[in-house]
């Protein structure tokens, strides 16, 4: 595991800070004794999950615990339950577990339970007795009972959020509750997300935050005009304005191409972004973002709307929301030629993030117009970067925007109307935009930035390392 000091992080949220944040960290690091802290999640390169670890977890080995991630390795069958399962925890869907990617629900059952079984033995031979082993999302929950058993000490932590319709969320949650009471403790982002009986006195709440210095949110000026590497990737039309001069990442972000799908040439170079930063997820909404862009966003602004995720290779669900995309693109007729479909690859983890971090800082107006949200972080990276946020008042978006200071909300995820309106306002008045967009930045500053999720891992692994 890399190992990344807080000092690191001194210059921009203070000493006072990052000095509570290192007491709290040797103080878990005494009462673990030793003890290894594992983390498993689903996979290590795609989704919020990947890159909230990938970035905080280095902070937690710097300041002393001893921190190993693994993923687990599941079949695609296995993969296609867990989607489904996501989906009514998010409360989009209704039909029971198993019902999505297999018509027989204790069938669904017994995949999930045998997949679990078998990968918690690997592990458990590989962690050790007495080792806190840190659970993440629904995926993972199936192994609560058989790493308690093997003796270990279990967190369970859900970055899913509350859903948009709760009823439809219940048979899920009823699903995964057989296996998570046996966790010793559980953490959710905010209130509201666990059942009743899983949010008791064992329940930790620990906004996830986002790294200032990761290649996705640190500064790319005076070095790098995000305009010009667009430019170079084919996004946007190159322009004689842009800033002159070069830099190391330039090479790196261009080493894999992005994909593209779109009408004629590149975006105007001058011409504004709305952009949404997501997975190809039906629980985004994409296709309702095209619609309100097309049907509500005055086109006399001249914006152009961009739609980016990753690279859909070797997902399979994600290539179908993705085709889903496409078809809701076209049709829209002659309105198409200003939407434009972007995968960015995701074969080098820095190059995505820094391309995204581009793309970012070069849009006008950043949208997050989901159905539902575990925390929605990419609001925090738009705001980081200055940017207005219009968004669904869903899940973790509600912490994170307090509405016409630090961004825009809707008012419910599926208000195509006033989802045109709040991006006119920002597109007619730059001086209102620049505004919200220092208000977000202020207000992640004070409250999304890793010490702030450090602190809260580290009071949680000082609890768990009380169990034995």
């Amino acid at each position: 595991m890399p190992v990344a000091p807080l000092s690191w992080i001194e210059p921009l949220v203070g000493a006072e800070r990052v000095v509570q944040v290192q007491s709290v960290l040797r103080a878990a690091s005494d009462r673990l004794d030793g003890r290894t802290v594992w983390h498993v999640s689903d996979n290590p390169v795609r989704g919020g999950v990947a890159e909230l670890l990938r970035s905080n977890l280095p902070y937690l080995a710097g300041g002393g615990i001893l921190t190993r991630w693994t993923t687990l390795d599941a079949p695609p069958e296995f993969r296609q339950f867990t989607k489904a399962l996501y989906y009514q925890l998010c409360g989009v869907t209704s039909p029971a577990p198993g019902t999505g990617p297999d018509a027989d629900p204790e069938r669904g059952r017994r995949l999930y339970e045998r997949v679990c079984k078998e990968y918690a033995a690997r592990l458990a031979a590989s962690v050790g007795r007495h080792s806190v082993v840190v659970l993440h999302d629904h995926q993972t929950a199936g192994l609560v009972p058989h790493l308690r058993e093997a003796g270990c000490t279990v967190v369970w932590r859900a970055h899913i959020g509350a859903a948009l319709r709760p009823e439809l969320a219940a048979p899920a949650w009823d699903f995964l509750t057989r296996y998570l009471t046996s966790a010793h403790r559980h953490i959710a982002s905010y209130p509201g997300v666990l059942p009743a009986g899983l949010a008791g006195a064992g329940s930790h709440i620990v906004p996830p935050s986002i790294d200032p210095l990761s290649p996705k949110n640190l500064s790319l000026q005076p070095g790098i005009d995000p305009s010009r590497l667009l430019a170079a990737a084919g996004l946007i039309q190159d322009s004689t304005a842009s800033v002159p001069g070069s830099h190391a990442f330039n090479g790196l972000l261009l080493r894999h191409p992005v994909l593209i799908v779109r009408d004629g040439g590149p975006v105007p170079a001058r011409a504004p972004l709305v952009t949404q930063v997501s997975r190809w997820d039906r629980v985004k909404d994409i296709p309702g973002v095209i619609r309100g862009f097309a049907e509500h966003v005055d086109a006399a602004f001249g914006a152009h709307l961009l739609l980016v995720g990753p690279n859909t290779t070797g997902d399979r669900q994600a290539q179908q929301v993705f085709e889903e995309c496409r078809a809701a693109r076209s049709a829209l007729g002659s309105r198409r030629e200003r939407v434009h479909l972007v995968q960015v690859p995701t074969d080098n983890p820095a190059e995505h993030a820094l391309t995204i971090n581009a793309i970012q800082r070069r849009s006008t107006v950043l949208v997050q117009k989901s159905l539902a949200e575990g925390f929605g972080l990419t609001v925090s990276e738009a705001a980081w970067k200055g940017r207005p946020v219009v968004a669904a008042p869903v899940g973790g978006i509600r912490q994170q925007i307090e509405h016409g200071t630090t961004g825009l909300l809707l008012s419910g995820p599926r208000d195509l109307p006033g989802f045109g309106a709040a991006v006119n306002r920002l597109l007619a008045s730059p001086r209102y935009a620049d505004e919200l967009g220092r208000g977000g930045r202020e207000r992640v500053l004070r409250h999304f930035l890793t010490d702030s999720n450090v602190l809260g891992i580290a009071n949680v692994l000082s609890d768990a390392a009380q169990i034995r």
